[in-house]
């Protein structure tokens, strides 16, 4: 997600106000859930988060999917989290200030939903990634039907809602770790945070953004 989630522009996904020179990021746990987020998304997250944070200010916290995904699992080519249904719900995050995504769009503060998203196999979509794993935010006050596996127009929707002209979106990496939080950067310099989700691990870009 552009500087995704963090970066000086935050600009920080993502996801700007300025931030420090320097480009270290730490993570804490213990974010506690927003109490915008509705009850039927509470049911299905970590009680507790994960803030990204640089220096003492958090940049972007997550609360991850607990609860067993339904449905079947995304396959073809391409897809490194084949045990995941597309559209599927993931987890909230809430930017504390603007910040971006993963192609530089702004994401104004707020809470939003993260579901997971294929990028199409198309030639507008050729060499954005080398896999084609992202995840779509979309407001959570907007996307109220959580247990819904939604199909690629309807994410597509959904993110709508943010207010940018494509997509707001988040790159999902193969994780460092076998366990999560763990917050890693990658050969590509992007930071990249670790995190349990219905018992898989995925990696989420919170700093980098897509190179055109």
């Amino acid at each position: 997600m552009g500087r995704f989630w963090a970066r000086a522009t935050l600009a920080a996904a993502c996801f700007a106000v300025p931030l420090a020179v320097a480009e270290e990021f730490s993570f804490e746990a213990g974010a506690a859930l927003p109490e915008s987020v509705p009850e039927a998304a509470r049911a299905l997250v970590a009680e507790e988060g994960v803030s990204v944070k640089s220096g003492d200010a958090a940049v972007v916290s997550f609360w991850m999917r607990t609860a067993p995904f339904e449905g079947e699992p995304a396959s073809g080519f391409g897809i490194r989290f084949d045990n995941i249904p597309e559209g599927a719900f993931l987890g909230v995050l809430e930017f504390p200030q603007r910040g971006s995504d993963f192609r530089e769009q702004a994401v104004p503060p707020g809470v939003y939903t993260i579901r997971f998203g294929l990028h199409p196999e198309d030639g507008n979509h050729m060499g954005v990634a080398a896999s084609r794993d992202f995840a779509l935010l979309a407001p959570v006050d907007k996307d109220l039907d959580v247990a819904k596996n939604y199909d690629f127009d309807g994410i597509v929707e959904l993110s709508a809602d943010v207010g940018n002209p494509h997509p707001t979106v988040a790159r999902l990496e193969l994780p460092e770790a076998d366990e999560g939080p763990n917050l890693w950067e990658n050969d590509y310099e992007n930071w990249v945070l670790d995190m349990p989700v219905a018992g898989t691990v995925i990696g989420i870009v919170v700093d980098g953004h897509a190179e055109e």
